[in-house]
């Protein structure tokens, strides 16, 4: 039996127990570092109720699916912080060389059922924020539960974040999203595979049709493929730079001219909506040309991170508050687009500090707190 002494401050007359606090020991233990990361993991994947059902049918001493929501509201372990290479924040007098790595960002946005107000359904929006440098590797840079595109950039600005130069943003039309990021990136690729597909929705509102649209999708396919030379950047000779920036002019013009004639054909939103596109269809080109860095032609990444996130907070339950959804999406978030990063945090939180030491005959062991 462990008897612990406490101490009682002679000002204010509050009492506290200092072993318990060099221990790490909170008044009321109820978890170890392991089984929170156990729940987290799973409500990750599954609903609250489901999630616990299965542990206790697995043997485990599962906590009530209240509980868990408990548990999972109040972990820091969905906190993203942005590294150097993502927010760009370079020192005075550092060498080109040692420069933040540029990201090609993306972002998109998905709807699910939030919780009731005044005994009516409510529909929330969860937007994502992600990156990826140079070297492939995927950098979660936040989600927002119920905030415009306009509000984030303004939380950003707020929080004085940068992007490295040379990134870029990759996204869709949607409304806001370009102008939210414009300030933070020095080109934007509009999603050719949105471009194309959204041309037809958008003929539709002008009395069009699959029949009508379709030469129209193909010519405008066939303008956006400008291939980029295979070779290294350096190694591209200064005459075929010009080349590629001339087919670039060229293919502007043909989306000009397909501007002009879907207007004069009565198709004005589609025309509309094709000069708009037309400002981020060739970004990928001009970074290309400017940095010498290549980057996608479509948000395919964030789709794939949509789809995973979608899976669980519109499919799996309902009825999220913003702050319940936003921690969901972001352990998701992290678990996904960096699992090394995941383990590694969990690892460190699950090292032993050697300040409890038990000994059982010829074993011993120690922990991080004494709940384990």
């Amino acid at each position: 039996m462990l008897h612990v002494k406490k101490v009682k401050c002679s000002a204010c007359g509050k009492s506290f127990a200092p072993l318990l606090r060099h221990i790490n020991v909170r008044k009321y233990q109820t978890k170890s570092n392991e089984f929170e990361q156990l729940v987290v993991e799973t409500v990750s994947e599954t609903s609250y109720r489901r999630g616990m059902a299965q542990l206790a049918r697995d043997g485990r001493n599962a906590p009530p699916f209240r509980t868990a929501n408990s548990w999972t509201l109040q972990t820091d372990c969905d906190q993203i912080q942005l590294p150097a290479d993502a927010c760009g924040v370079i020192n005075a007098g550092k060498k080109e060389k040692d420069r933040p790595s540029p990201l090609k960002l993306s972002a998109d946005g998905t709807g699910f059922k939030g919780e009731g107000e005044e005994g009516k359904a409510r529909k929330g929006e969860l937007k994502v924020v992600i990156g990826v440098n140079e070297d492939g590797d995927v950098i979660p840079l936040g989600t927002y539960s119920d905030k415009s595109w306009p509000e984030i950039s303004q939380e950003w600005r707020d929080r004085k974040i940068k992007m490295p130069a040379g990134s870029m943003l990759v996204c869709d039309g949607e409304l806001g999203l370009a102008d939210a990021f414009a300030g933070y990136v020095d080109d934007i690729q509009r999603c050719q595979w949105h471009v194309e597909r959204d041309l037809y929705h958008a003929m539709r509102q002008d009395g069009g049709n699959t029949k009508s649209a379709r030469p129209y999708q193909k010519r405008l396919a066939g303008i956006m493929s400008i291939e980029l030379p295979g070779e290294d950047f350096q190694e591209v000779k200064e005459e075929d730079k010009k080349s590629l920036e001339g087919r670039m002019t060229e293919a502007e013009r043909k989306v000009q001219g397909l501007i002009d004639e879907l207007s004069a054909r009565g198709y004005q939103k589609a025309a509309d909506y094709l000069f708009k596109a037309k400002l981020g269809m060739f970004g990928y080109v001009r970074r290309w040309l400017k940095w010498g860095l290549v980057s996608p032609k479509a948000s395919s990444l964030i789709e794939r991170v949509m789809r995973e996130l979608a899976r669980r907070i519109k499919r799996i339950a309902y009825g999220w508050s913003d702050k319940g959804v936003e921690k969901v999406a972001k352990i998701i978030l992290k678990r996904h687009s960096d699992p090394e990063e995941w383990r590694r945090y969990w690892e460190k939180r699950n090292q032993p500090n050697g300040k409890v030491m038990a000994f059982v005959q010829n074993y011993h062991c120690s922990s991080t707190n004494l709940a384990h």
